[in-house]
């Protein structure tokens, strides 16, 4: 970023993100979905008065058009169902400014590695047949539950949660459908790391 702007930290989860990041711009607006998520990013960034927390859904989000300098949207887009994706991204090229930047980093199958690859893919495979065809939830492909231990992530929340991985191909038509233009994508340890500018503010098909 040119300038040091207004930041929407999307799904902000515990905080982790939304600290550093308020330590480089002007102000920081982290929305998440749990109170218990925003009670511990509160406490994290308890000393940082250029923090806002809001308690929404990234499927709804409650801002105006050409909003935000820059979205930073790490580890979450998992989260989005096949069919909500082109409408979430829809939503956030409208409230990012013209030239504003977005930052993903999306969970794939993909690995540098061929071998590593087919390995996750397999077992995305495995979960999707188990969730389609054996317990009967209408999922599409790429997508399958999975359980959390709340041993492993301190109490935050525990149980079957929805996931979907995703590939570089999909994620660039994805961008390009929305008027984003793809400045780097890294591919690293099964995720895909991209940021891309939105490019103009030219109406959108939906």
């Amino acid at each position: 970023m040119k300038e040091r702007g207004l930041i929407l930290d999307l799904a902000c989860g515990d905080g982790r993100h939304t600290l550093r990041l308020s330590e480089n711009v002007d102000n920081v607006i982290a929305l998440d979905v749990s109170p218990n998520n925003l009670r511990m990013a509160k406490n994290k960034c308890q000393n940082m008065g250029n923090i806002t927390f809001i308690r929404g859904s990234m499927f709804e989000l409650p801002f105006r058009e050409n909003t935000f300098d820059g979205i930073w949207f790490s580890q979450a887009f998992e989260y989005v169902p096949p069919d909500k994706r082109e409408s979430i991204l829809a939503s956030l090229r409208h409230v990012l400014k013209s030239e504003g930047i977005l930052y993903m980093s999306v969970e794939t199958w993909m690995y540098p590695s061929i071998w590593a690859s087919f390995k996750e893919l397999w077992g995305d495979f495995k979960l999707y047949f188990y969730w389609k065809f054996i317990k009967r939830k209408p999922l599409l492909w790429g997508e399958f539950l999975y359980y959390l231990s709340s041993v492993n992530i301190r109490g935050r929340c525990s149980g079957w949660h929805y996931h979907v991985h995703t590939d570089k191909w999909t994620l660039k038509r994805l961008l390009h459908r929305f008027k984003f233009e793809l400045l780097q994508m890294h591919l690293h340890d099964g995720y895909i790391y991209t940021l891309v500018k939105a490019k103009t503010q030219e109406p959108l098909k939906t």
